[in-house]
């Protein structure tokens, strides 16, 4: 994870169909043979333009968050993604968790590196994906509370370049 973290922009931009990369990583995150008790609910914009990223990039922002999500409901609950399209042709997809939620003292604190409240947590996957989302010019957020779930909003332009920080 930490060696993903430093890369930058090695790879190839591609065109990708926002609903296939969360699809397949709902997939990996959720494989047919484990033995969750989630259930997913999907709502996808039909008419998404295509974003123009790297695969793996955006592919660790969407396995991350619902990592997270399986771990924090302990493998029993329901998630809701959709994907919508946002102002001026951007994509928004949100993440909605049933978990218990984030205390307000972590929220403001959840993508800094290294924290994390979980007892074998690196500290680190939501830190990626923020910095994943951010070199495409895009934005995340998380809204929760306690007893509430947690939601994950992410904003990403459709035409983008890769902004490598100095």
């Amino acid at each position: 994870e930490l060696m993903g973290y430093a890369q930058l922009s090695e790879g190839r931009v591609e065109k990708l169909d926002v609903a296939e990369e969360l699809d397949r990583a709902i997939l990996q995150v959720f494989p047919p043979g484990a033995k969750y008790d989630v259930s997913i609910k999907r709502e996808y914009e039909p008419a998404l333009p295509n974003l123009l990223a790297q695969r793996g990039h955006i592919s660790e922002v969407f396995v991350n968050i619902l990592q997270n999500a399986r771990e924090a409901m302990d493998g029993r609950g329901t998630i809701n993604i959709s994907t919508r399209v946002g102002e001026n042709y951007s994509i928004v997809i949100q993440i909605t968790d049933s978990g218990p939620g984030i205390a307000p003292e972590h929220v403001i604190r959840v993508f800094e590196s290294y924290f994390t409240t979980k007892e074998k947590g690196t500290g680190l996957g939501l830190a990626i994906a923020k910095h994943n989302i951010e070199l495409y010019s895009g934005t995340i957020r998380v809204d929760s509370s306690l007893g509430n779930g947690c939601t994950f909003v992410i904003t990403l332009p459709a035409k983008t370049a890769i902004h490598i920080r100095k």
